[in-house]
């Protein structure tokens, strides 16, 4: 029987996983095994996540110190070529734009796996971010690219993938759709503050420059005073809003599983993210959402006037938040596709293999 491994390391990566590997293994396409990169390491970033999930351990986890990214990337990458070039399967399959996805690309390419990348053909024209170099060194080193939306489609085919370069892009629709459609939220999941605004931040140009996370700490602390803010907090933010020494005044709550996470969501009034799988998950859960980015992963959930953007600065903060009330959302599900991504990924690999 063929075999697929599928590279993961850290929360959007798992919920993906398990939609994908589970329509996988009941067609009984392929072997599959799970290599974690330990990128999120700890329980309620990780091992909450494979439980909650149905997800079965991984066959191998890494130990690699998560320290500074650059040797997390060079670690990693020789570990996993270590595994791949032992292993020889017929296909790798990697998620996202992580550290974990540049390493697990490099590392495919240099072993000469076919490798296939889901979420293909994001992309935001800000090279100074880390991820938006993950993403086009992973797909310039997959010859397979499953895409989310047909934006992402279109991306590709510009930059002359499937044609000068050898490649092969899939419209496939977002398996992040898919989990939010099968997996079912925690019903008794409450918090007191309602109505609320429900947020998260992590993204690295928000919580490394100082100043950035300074004008967001301020800016949350204002809204506070009018309508409860609620943090589930990400274990590095919270390391870095210490040592800003900043004043928290909103209210922070530990980071929580996928159902819990569902249920959150649902229940807010509105959403301010600085993560392209929150955005998404409001945009399922018909949430009007401020993204703090300048240049956003998902320009059609803006395009589509359900939500906004905004760099990281408190005036400007503020100001967006005022206009979320005045949006007229085009919620629709079709433009992350159906609900069926796992089962277009499968079709596809049923072919390929």
């Amino acid at each position: 029987m063929k075999q697929i491994i599928h590279i993961v390391g850290n929360r959007p990566q798992f919920i993906k996983l398990a939609v994908l590997y589970q329509a996988i293994a009941a067609r009984k396409i392929a072997r599959q095994q799970i290599l974690h990169t330990g990128q999120h390491y700890s329980h309620e970033m990780s091992g909450v996540f494979f439980d909650d999930l149905a997800l079965p351990a991984p066959d191998i986890r890494l130990q690699v110190e998560n320290t500074d990214p650059d040797l997390f990337i060079a670690h990693t990458t020789r570990q996993i070529q270590q595994y791949l070039a032992k292993e020889k399967p017929d296909t790798v399959i990697i998620y996202g734009d992580t550290n974990t996805t540049y390493a697990a690309a490099k590392a495919a390419a240099r072993t000469g796996q076919t490798l296939h990348h889901f979420e293909a053909g994001v992309r935001t024209g800000d090279l100074k971010a880390p991820e938006e170099i993950n993403r086009l060194v992973a797909d310039r080193l997959s010859s397979v690219h499953y895409c989310c939306t047909t934006h992402n489609l279109q991306t590709l085919k510009a930059e002359g993938f499937g044609t000068s370069i050898r490649a092969t892009p899939v419209f496939t629709g977002d398996l992040m759709l898919d989990a939010y459609l099968k997996i079912p939220e925690d019903t008794s999941f409450r918090l007191e503050a309602a109505p609320y605004v429900a947020c998260t931040i992590h993204r690295a140009e928000n919580i490394l420059i100082k100043q950035h996370l300074e004008a967001i700490i301020e800016a949350l602390n204002t809204l506070h005073r009018h309508i409860p803010v609620v943090v589930p907090l990400h274990p590095h933010t919270q390391k870095k809003i210490a040592e800003t020494g900043a004043t928290v005044s909103f209210r922070v709550v530990p980071p929580l599983g996928y159902p819990q996470m569902k249920a959150f969501i649902k229940q807010a009034s509105l959403v301010i993210t600085d993560s392209g799988g929150v955005s998404r998950e409001a945009y399922f859960a018909e949430k009007p959402s401020l993204v703090i980015m300048e240049r956003p992963v998902w320009p059609e959930i803006i395009r589509s006037g359900a939500g906004l953007a905004c760099g990281p600065n408190k005036d400007a903060i503020l100001h967006a938040f005022t206009r979320l009330d005045q949006l007229k959302p085009g919620f629709e599900a079709a433009l992350f596709g159906y609900g069926n991504a796992a089962q277009n990924i499968c079709d596809h690999l049923s072919d390929s293999l």
